[in-house]
């Protein structure tokens, strides 16, 4: 190739990986715009993160085993309760 056919070659691979530069910088710029779009729209509404979630379900799951716990417990006393009003009775 002789040096005038190769700087148009090379004219045409600048100008094409300048191109693809700007189409990739396009596209960063585009993903954080929507990301931000995104984050912005979940702030508006009461959501949480997955995280938080578990421990809300973790914390909820261990108020249920207590007050099932309490539950038993409440009917094992109302249970003696019973059985003592019944011993204090007279007799006919």
């Amino acid at each position: 190739m002789t040096n005038q056919q190769r700087d148009p070659l090379d004219d045409i691979a600048e100008k094409l990986a300048s191109g693809l530069r700007l189409l990739g910088g396009i596209k960063q710029g585009a993903e954080a715009q929507v990301r931000a779009l995104v984050e912005d729209a979940l702030q508006q509404f009461d959501v949480v993160t997955r995280e938080r979630m578990e421990v809300q379900e973790a914390m909820l799951r261990k108020a249920r085993e207590e007050m099932a716990e309490l539950d038993h417990a409440i009917k094992a006393m109302e249970q003696r309760i019973k059985q003592l009003e019944a011993q204090q009775q007279p007799k006919p």
